[in-house]
């Protein structure tokens, strides 16, 4: 029963550390191709207002660079116009579930983060008007995890690509936090009461509850820019520290989705979580192999 017991702590001790870290690219993938999925199929039934006679027609929207107009441009049209760029589109939700289907093996999940790269980079290219960070945030998660797949034997390689989309993610929480901290506007709470009385991204109910109460708009202020600026600590603050400020994450990008439309948000930012994980130190692989070492004591 003894030997048993050590061959299997032997075993778990010398698991492929390559294994963890395809594990990390799938949860990366799937959770980045829920949403990139999701707004194709939204915006195929909406594929009208591609159409080359409205405003975000190619004909128009190919005037912003006027490298578009001439040269690669012009072989640019064949796919970017209507009808054909509603097959770009269908693209990206096929790739999307490719994605999401269980099974998926590297090859197959290569060539359908091709597909969502690629598409992305057209549907981009076409036209910019309503993108924001999600969905900068879901190209380099499906450009990186594509990146990944060309080095299957490499493991330096692969780790380095999944340490560039954690230190992304950490990158952009801090910046975020720190930019609000210079305006006087976020430290004063106003910002909170402004962006809510919008159309665009307000809410009623959360206006209501904080324009004639100061503190409580500033709290929320504070609180998030506080919680922004921290984020990185996750890298190496103790284990369950470093679970909250994951789960605070969730929550407060849930609570975006919720009050302020930004439902793309979760699932390009919360798929960069994995990785965060496997580099923190209490989260990751140096807290796996420590367990593993104490395990086979």
């Amino acid at each position: 029963m003894l030997s048993r017991t050590r061959g299997v702590r032997t075993r778990r001790r010398h698991a492929s550390p390559g294994d963890d870290i395809d594990t990390a690219f799938r949860r990366v993938e799937r959770l980045t191709a829920v949403g990139a999925t999701i707004s194709a199929a939204e915006l195929l039934t909406t594929a009208r207002s591609l159409n080359d006679d409205g405003l975000f027609g190619w004909p128009i929207n190919r005037t912003r660079m006027f490298g578009l107009n001439r040269g690669i441009g012009r072989h640019l049209e064949k796919l970017l116009r209507y009808p054909q760029v509603v097959a770009v589109v269908q693209t990206r939700l096929l790739s999307g579930l490719g994605l999401l289907a269980p099974g998926t093996g590297r090859r197959g999940r290569a060539a359908a983060l091709a597909g969502m790269a690629g598409s992305g980079a057209a549907l981009n290219l076409r036209s910019n008007y309503g993108l924001d960070g999600s969905d900068h945030f879901a190209f380099i998660n499906f450009t990186v995890a594509l990146l990944e797949k060309l080095y299957p034997n490499d493991r330096r390689a692969r780790e380095a690509a999944l340490a560039f989309i954690a230190a992304q993610s950490c990158l952009a929480y801090f910046t975020s936090g720190a930019v609000k901290m210079t305006s006087p506007v976020w430290r004063s709470g106003d910002a909170i009461t402004g962006v809510f009385r919008t159309k665009t991204y307000g809410d009623k109910f959360v206006y209501d509850l904080t324009k004639n109460n100061k503190p409580l708009a500033q709290a929320i202020a504070w609180g998030t820019m506080i919680a922004e600026v921290l984020f990185p600590l996750v890298l190496v603050a103790p284990r369950p520290i470093a679970k909250a400020i994951l789960a605070g994450g969730m929550a407060f990008h849930v609570g975006n989705a919720r009050f302020m439309g930004l439902n793309r948000f979760f699932w390009s930012f919360v798929a960069t979580y994995p990785a965060v994980a496997y580099f923190s130190k209490n989260l990751g692989v140096a807290d796996r192999a420590r367990i593993a070492e104490e395990g086979s004591r």
